[in-house]
């Protein structure tokens, strides 16, 4: 049982290493900072639901192990995926202050796992006790923000063909006229918010017209001014 603990251990501390919560701080660093600090391990099962909309957030959550997912549930029961959470990211960082710190989507375990839970006046007193780590989470937070903007962002297109324009205009990089793509259709159309079959058949009037060309993880723009004019710019 010791020993068990002792790997286990030794998989968190590593795991907490790569958190964007520890950038920047060693593993020595991080088990000092965590054992001066009163906190539990929770272990979820796939499908269990972690959280409702509404609820109050009162700890800090790292998740170490497994697989979340926030999703936005509408009065007409229509569901909105927002996002897929993989260890070792910190859930909730973006509302765990301020005067509406409740959870924004419900969210649900899709796939087993662990998380470490510091209740709130704890986690307070860990960012004052190192600034690397007080930093690292305003980054976090500042980058949500960024993230749930975009989101925003695409919910206000009212078609497909602006949400597709869109989002490949974000990512294209300067002097170049492709775009990498880091997420398969079905990825992307969850996170447009649209059906994969919609998604598709959009894609493929998009290069019937021209405009792209959809070869899997990479998209050629061919006609860069057309895409921006369906957006309007």
């Amino acid at each position: 049982m010791c020993d068990t603990l002792v790997i286990f251990a030794k998989k968190m501390f590593e795991a907490l290493k790569d958190s964007p919560l520890f950038k920047g701080l060693e593993i020595a660093d991080i088990d000092l900072l965590i054992n001066n600090t009163l906190h539990q391990i929770k272990q979820f099962s796939n499908k269990e639901v972690l959280a409702y909309s509404g609820e109050k957030v009162e700890k800090a959550m790292i998740l170490l192990e497994g697989k979340l997912h926030g999703e936005m549930v509408d009065f007409a029961g229509n569901s909105l995926k927002i996002e897929e959470m993989d260890p070792p990211q910190m859930v909730a960082a973006a509302f765990l202050y301020g005067p509406q710190s409740v959870f924004p989507v419900n969210l649900s375990a899709i796939a087993d796992g662990k998380m470490l839970i510091i209740y709130k006046k704890d986690f307070t007193q860990l960012l004052s006790d190192d600034q690397r780590v007080l930093n690292n989470y305003l980054n976090i937070v500042s980058g949500k923000a960024q993230f749930l903007s975009r989101k925003i962002t695409f919910l206000s297109f009212k078609t497909i063909k602006e949400k597709i324009a869109y989002y490949l205009l974000q990512n294209l990089r300067s002097g170049s006229q492709m775009v990498t793509m880091t997420q398969s259709q079905k990825g992307l159309a969850e996170m447009l918010g649209v059906a994969r079959p919609s998604l598709a058949r959009t894609i493929s009037e998009m290069e019937a017209d021209q405009l792209i060309r959809w070869e899997r993880n990479q998209v050629e723009i061919i006609n860069l001014k057309l895409l921006q004019i369906i957006l309007g710019r």
